[in-house]
């Protein structure tokens, strides 16, 4: 089995915004790549979706990487974690929005939430709906995948999605989830994104197919007494 730890870097034509930080035992490969990308352009916002390691932990370093960026998100407890940076601190909510030029950033209630402090968020530009730990597309490793969308691969293993929720969302294996399934249903067909960009997963260009695997994977129901 082979698990991403990724992190997504929207570059508008006036402001650039980096969606979740990436694990620190990654910085120096995502250093490059966000260097590479960037092509001498700053970070100007830094949006941790949760503050869980692998979204949050290199968020100090991003700052002090780029003195300019702000931080944005659900930020309730960052000024305890980070009180220097606190002035640089932006707190939003579902429904606030970024303009980056040509596009707009809007964030989003979680239907699926990690922690109390999650948020997904949506380019309008390209379509693309940030889902954070949700909708988790796990793979047998097989080298060169990692970079694949979800029509180049295999679907998703439902087992493989159960274990990861068991592990990193814990609620689904307490309740039943499927009355959360006509709210993503509304907010799909409502968006009506072209990618669903997770962050421990290939990059879902098929979203009208693998919905319904990624319901089969959340869908664990309470565990027996």
């Amino acid at each position: 089995m082979h698990a991403h730890y990724s992190l997504y870097l929207l570059k508008g034509s006036t402001k650039t915004i980096l969606i979740d930080t990436g694990h620190p035992i990654h910085w120096d490969a995502v250093r490059r790549d966000v260097d590479t990308f960037l092509a001498g352009r700053s970070i100007d916002y830094i949006f941790p979706t949760h503050s869980e390691l692998p979204h949050s932990g290199l968020l100090e370093r991003w700052m002090r990487e780029f003195p300019e960026a702000v931080a944005v998100g659900d930020l309730r407890d960052y000024p305890l974690y980070y009180p220097s940076l606190q002035k640089r601190f932006r707190h939003v909510a579902a429904g606030d929005t970024l303009d980056l030029g040509d596009r707009q950033f809007l964030f989003l209630p979680p239907v699926w939430r990690d922690l109390p402090d999650t948020l997904w968020a949506f380019d309008t530009k390209d379509r693309i709906l940030f889902l954070s730990d949700a909708c988790a597309y796990f793979h047998a490793h097989v080298p060169g995948q990692c970079d694949h969308l979800s029509s180049e691969i295999a679907p998703p293993d439902i087992a493989m999605m159960q274990d990861f929720n068991d592990k990193a969302l814990h609620w689904p294996k307490f309740t039943d989830s499927r009355p959360t399934f006509p709210e993503m249903d509304e907010l799909i067909a409502r968006l009506r994104p072209r990618l669903l960009a997770g962050a421990h997963g290939c990059v879902v260009d098929t979203p009208e197919s693998t919905l319904p695997l990624f319901k089969q994977g959340i869908a664990m129901g309470p565990v027996a007494a």
